[in-house]
């Protein structure tokens, strides 16, 4: 979803905070979320439940494939704890789900902190490689893991399977690439398992608060601020990632919207996030303001619809 300026519009939602009605399965729940938002917005994103303070409620990776098959225009980023999980293993789900969606993926990056990055830790750390009580490493392990995530998906280039039936080869070798990865806490050899997403690279997005490391940000392809994040705002101005202002939205508080819209558009920023509380906010006063204000869904990829240009594999081999 778009204004006549070009801001870029999504929504947020929390996949284990999010309920239906008494009597409601998932299933029906989120069919309908799909049902609602589809052709609404430009993206929606899947805040992972390991990632929740609680460490509890679905697995955003597995929900966004599973809404990706069943919905025709809106993107998906699903989010992952990056520092706990492999990343091989997220990179691989991030391209099948560039697949399921035909192009319309992303990565909602949530690393883990403070507490409950020491609770991961206890519960995992005895079996190596998981820096549970150091920040610092944890952050870098964050950053690494979004590299490697990203080498795999140009591991394989775009032309890789050729299935040609004279030469009996499904894959081009040559056109295969180990990435050879090696950092701090891990090293990943490659190449993935998966062939290239339609893509290319699927966007990577993750959030910034104020006294985040802004590393992280500046290795993403858009960043939500949160309330007070204004340093990293002006410091990215007109470089960097694009820059979305994370905006909660109650009862009564989507009124006005196209004015809003409008001075949000006017400071420079490239989009708005909208989190809703709960499904009934989003569906039965947001969608209506954000339709009444006359904004309407754009086509294309989500690197496309973002204004992201077309990706280009670092391992290409020459013509």
């Amino acid at each position: 979803m778009t204004d006549k300026a070009g801001l870029r519009l999504g929504f947020g939602l929390d996949v284990a905070a999010l309920k239906g009605s008494r009597g409601t399965g998932w299933q029906e729940l989120w069919s309908a979320v799909a049902e609602r938002i589809d052709g609404t917005a430009d993206f929606v994103t899947l805040e992972d439940g390991f990632a929740r303070p609680a460490g509890d409620g679905p697995d955003a990776v597995l929900l966004a494939n599973w809404l990706g098959a069943r919905t025709r225009d809106i993107g998906i980023l699903a989010g992952a704890p990056v520092n706990v999980l492999e990343p091989f293993h997220v990179s691989t789900a991030i391209a099948t789900l560039d697949y399921v969606t035909e192009g319309r993926a992303g990565l909602l990056v949530q690393p883990l902190r403070g507490e409950r990055a020491a609770e991961a830790g206890r519960a995992i750390g005895r079996l190596g490689g998981f820096p549970a009580g150091d920040p610092a490493a944890l952050g870098r392990d964050a950053l690494d893991a979004v590299e490697v995530i990203r080498r795999l998906w140009d591991s394989w280039e775009d032309d890789a399977v050729i299935r040609d039936p004279e030469s009996q080869r499904f894959l081009d070798g040559a056109k295969l690439h180990s990435i050879d990865f090696k950092g701090a806490g891990f090293s990943v050899l490659g190449p993935s398992i998966t062939p290239c997403p339609p893509q290319g690279q699927p966007v990577v997005a993750t959030t910034f608060a104020a006294g985040d490391d802004p590393a992280l940000a500046a290795a993403a392809d858009l960043v939500f601020l949160r309330p007070g994040a204004e340093e990293l705002r002006d410091r990215t101005r007109g470089r960097g990632p694009l820059r979305f202002a994370d905006v909660s939205v109650g009862t009564g508080e989507a009124a006005g919207l196209a004015a809003r819209v409008a001075e949000w558009s006017a400071a420079g920023l490239d989009g708005v996030r909208f989190l809703p509380r709960d499904l009934p906010e989003l569906v039965e006063t947001l969608l209506p303001a954000l339709r009444q204000a006359g904004l309407g869904a754009r086509g294309g990829t989500l690197r496309q619809r973002l204004g992201l240009p077309p990706a280009i594999n670092r391992y290409a081999t020459a013509a």
